[in-house]
């Protein structure tokens, strides 16, 4: 892949880089609230690489998925 848009939503869910259930959490919640769906979670997944690549981070944090849903939905998250 050239671009965090190129990459699978399975992938980023269930591959080698798969994020800890502690940095999932903001984003499972908003998941299971129905505020997003499975094609919005991964959207949110592929947003929150990119933030913490422009942030220099080698893996999104709890931090990067609470700033993609805002951008995404323009939503509070749940820290």
């Amino acid at each position: 892949w050239c671009t965090n848009a190129e990459v699978s939503g399975s992938w980023l869910r269930q591959g080698p880089h798969r994020l800890p259930p502690h940095v999932r959490a903001p984003l499972d919640r908003a998941l299971h609230r129905g505020g997003i769906t499975l094609r919005g979670y991964d959207r949110v997944l592929r947003l929150a690489w990119t933030v913490a690549d422009t942030d220099g981070a080698p893996a999104p944090t709890t931090e990067h998925i609470g700033r993609a849903l805002y951008l995404r939905q323009g939503a509070r998250y749940d820290s």
